[in-house]
């Protein structure tokens, strides 16, 4: 152990700096590490954030790795900070600290348990079971879209819905030929997980909960925006527990196409904006 570093500064982010950070690199590239409590995590946390609170830390340092760089964050920056230096203390590579917490942050946070969207999930599936999840929750959500855009009466609105339709047909598309190379030119994934949608939801929940409340593209945007922070959130986890290599990298890499996805969403708010 190092204890100088226990009693350094460390090193620091803004919240600003964070997401350029992470929007610079793959989600395999660094840890996002969470060490408020789990009902404040569970109220909102950064997609594909480690939850380890403060107290738990130092007996379960076994959880991270001490080569990839560790971005630590709480609810302002005093929990994150020790954290910080904590690991530091304990020779982990490169760690940062983002002051202000999640409470300077700008931008979409995931909601829901640790657990959550992860009932059907074990972290000991076989590449190609990887790529049947991933295919039904691609294909959920394209489901919910149309359905989406089959019940607005207007032209714009379905035309976006009929936009975010197609961000789902290039993910299945690559997903199907994975598939297939394993069983056959024909073969398509099994449909044990139909009405799954990306981020764990259900559509028929979803159908009953967004219908009343979309009534313009700015709506629209911000719900896609919150259902691609959920996926983000979902296959980062998914990663993170994935016991076999190829799959972890599946789900990383998943991840990473969903953060290319809220960019592009968020340049389409501000064009409504």
């Amino acid at each position: 152990m190092n204890w100088k570093n226990l009693f350094s500064p460390g090193k620091e982010l803004s919240a600003a700096q964070a997401r350029e950070y992470m929007e610079a690199r793959g989600a395999e590239a660094y840890q996002l590490l969470d060490v408020r409590q789990p009902k404040e995590y569970e109220a909102g946390h950064l997609a594909g954030a480690i939850l380890i609170p403060l107290k738990e830390l130092p007996g379960r340092l076994g959880e991270l790795e001490k080569e990839k760089p560790v971005i630590a964050y709480c609810a302002v920056g005093g929990r994150s900070k020790a954290a910080a230096q904590l690991l530091a203390g304990q020779d982990f590579a490169e760690v940062y600290n983002m002051i202000g917490g999640i409470k300077a942050w700008q931008g979409n946070q995931a909601r829901g348990p640790e657990e959550a969207g992860l009932e059907f999930f074990t972290g000991q599936e076989e590449y190609e079971d990887g790529v049947s999840l991933a295919y039904a929750m691609e294909n959920g959500l394209q489901e919910f879209y149309r359905l989406m855009a089959e019940r607005t009466q207007d032209g714009e609105e379905r035309q976006l819905y009929l936009r975010l339709m197609a961000f789902e047909d290039k993910h299945k598309a690559r997903l199907l030929a994975e598939y297939r190379l394993a069983h056959g030119p024909e073969a398509m994934p099994a449909e044990g997980m139909a009405g799954l949608m990306e981020g764990g939801g259900r559509i028929e929940d979803f159908l009953a909960r967004a219908e009343d409340h979309l009534h313009s593209k700015l709506d629209i945007l911000e719900l896609a925006m919150a259902l691609e922070t959920q996926a983000l959130d979902l296959y980062s986890r998914m990663g993170q527990k994935s016991a076999q290599p190829e799959v972890r990298a599946l789900f990383l890499h998943l991840a990473d196409e969903e953060k290319a996805h809220l960019a592009y969403l968020a340049e389409a708010l501000d064009k409504v904006l």
